[in-house]
């Protein structure tokens, strides 16, 4: 079954209209995120809030301080990895946002960032809610470093995620390299080892739609 639609004298096809259901969504959530941020959202997603923190340290407790990860690579034209991380470290070197929006506004289930925090976030992770804090991380455990690649010398940003209550349960490890048209940037989240399949698959889903956003917020900021 398709569907045509005519209107202001032309006819357009769902792909179309498909597009315009995105932006408006994007408008209202910018917007619900806008009058019902800070405390009031944390206030509002507390129950689900909680159910997370009990999911993710329960992964923890089987993985016995083993990991994998979620990955998802990018080949970028017209902005090179140098220009890429100049303008990550810029946004992220005390491990917050410097642009708050920018930071909500890149996924759809970016949340809140939790007031309490200097720096953090509550999104779906694995299917639940997950609170967590960012900090730079000077220094990783062995098995988590083990997945840099020496192939991309330039570092986005390496981080520690933690729950609310300090147990650490992800790092982040982002990096770039510069080439002839532009980048090639492969950014990934180390997770415990008994994260699901179905968990490892739908963050990278998650990672492709939000640094596709930052890559794009930093070509913008280029010009």
């Amino acid at each position: 079954m398709t569907v045509d639609v005519r209107t202001m004298g032309r006819t357009v096809d769902e792909s179309t209209v498909d597009q315009w259901e995105l932006e408006a969504a994007r408008r209202a959530l910018k917007n619900l995120k806008t009058v019902a941020g800070g405390q009031v959202m944390m206030d509002l997603l507390a129950g689900q809030i909680e159910d997370g923190d009990r999911f993710h340290k329960r992964i923890v407790a089987e993985s016995g301080g083993t990991y994998r990860e979620s990955r998802v690579e990018f080949t970028v034209r017209g902005l090179g990895g140098t220009e890429l991380v100049s303008w990550f470290r810029a946004q992220t070197s005390t491990g917050r946002f410097k642009d708050k929006a920018l930071l909500l506004n890149a996924h759809p289930e970016h949340y809140v960032e939790p007031p309490q925090y200097p720096g953090g976030m509550v999104e779906t992770i694995g299917g639940h809610l997950t609170r967590f804090r960012v900090s730079v991380a000077r220094e990783l455990p062995a098995p988590v470093a083990a997945y840099l690649e020496p192939s991309y010398p330039e570092t986005l940003m390496n981080a520690l995620l933690t729950l609310d209550d300090g147990t650490p349960f992800a790092y982040c490890l982002h990096q770039a390299r510069d080439t002839d048209s532009g980048a090639d940037v492969v950014v990934r989240i180390v997770y415990p080892s008994a994260a699901p399949d179905s968990m490892i698959a739908g963050h990278c889903e998650h990672l492709a739609i939000e640094f596709r956003s930052w890559i794009r917020n930093a070509a913008a900021a280029k010009q």
